[in-house]
């Protein structure tokens, strides 16, 4: 696999600093526990709460004649639902760079905002405690709520619950 003289050199200059000191050992330990756990709670909330979801809406949208792609890709799962018009999908993922985070990326577009404009809505959740399962339901009803509102797009300005607009 590696040339004997390449071996050679590069043992030469490594195995002086092959002593590492224990605390820098026991830092990297904890750090992998630590991984280790929001793994796990990342896989817990996939296999308990997103993934039953994403069946039942799989189904929904099967019987309703509703066309549909569900993608994986290493620790993504990506839902798009496709309309005459628009698009919109529904990315989830575990991500940041010591993947401490689980976010979901809602990404609609269409012709009413130009061909060349898309909408992201990201939210994100801290993995270092497990995830409530109610949360992968909201976040399917929040993007398939996000979806219908952008197929009517109002010229009325957005107000908060409970407020009127103003008479003018």
């Amino acid at each position: 696999m590696f040339d004997k003289a390449f071996i050679q050199w590069w043992l030469s200059r490594v195995i002086p600093y092959t002593d590492v000191p224990p605390e820098k050992l026991a830092a990297e330990r904890e750090a992998m526990s630590r991984q280790q756990q929001y793994n796990e709670n990342y896989h817990n909330f996939m296999k308990t709460a997103v993934l039953p979801a994403t069946d039942q809406l799989v189904k929904m949208l099967m019987a309703n004649r509703v066309v549909h792609r569900v993608t994986t890709w290493g620790n993504q799962l990506a839902i798009r639902v496709h309309l005459s018009w628009r698009w919109g999908e529904l990315v989830v993922m575990q991500s940041h760079e010591d993947a401490v985070t689980f976010e979901h990326h809602i990404i609609t577009e269409g012709e009413k905002r130009g061909d060349d404009s898309s909408e992201d809505h990201t939210h994100q959740y801290d993995l270092r405690d497990p995830i409530p399962p109610v949360v992968a339901a909201q976040e399917l009803m929040f993007f398939l709520t996000r979806l219908a509102q952008d197929l009517y797009e109002l010229d009325l300005p957005e107000i908060p619950p409970g407020e009127q607009l103003p008479n003018g």
